[in-house]
């Protein structure tokens, strides 16, 4: 398995794909979890992803978030913080080539032939 735009929404609202709402990051839960171990929020998902066996990609062009992203491995998330973050699921998929290439190139683009 492998988790691609694991930090969900926060690159679609500019595209109005998206709502403020949808983004993960700035819930309660989160926030709480990352100021327990001095993380950022993505950090927490991030590790949530790898600790659950998915291999996550993120993208970054800032140096410092690339540095970010790999400073999550000197922590693990407890059983309950693993449950928590996973009941944020809301079976919603962001990436989703044949409706984002439509949205925002006006053009089709299915993932399946």
């Amino acid at each position: 398995m492998m988790a691609f735009s694991n930090l969900g929404a926060p690159s679609y609202f500019e595209l109005g794909m998206a709502e403020e709402g949808d983004s993960i990051l700035t819930h309660e839960i989160l926030t709480d979890i990352a100021a327990k171990y001095n993380k950022t929020p993505a950090q927490v998902i991030l590790r949530w992803g790898v600790q659950r066996g998915t291999t996550v990609i993120p993208k970054t062009s800032k140096k410092e978030r690339l540095a970010e992203n790999i400073n999550l491995f000197d922590f693990n998330l407890t059983e309950d913080e693993m449950s928590s973050i996973s009941g944020f699921n809301k079976n919603k998929r962001f990436n989703d080539p044949g409706h984002f290439c439509e949205a925002a190139f006006n053009t089709f683009c299915p993932i399946y032939e």
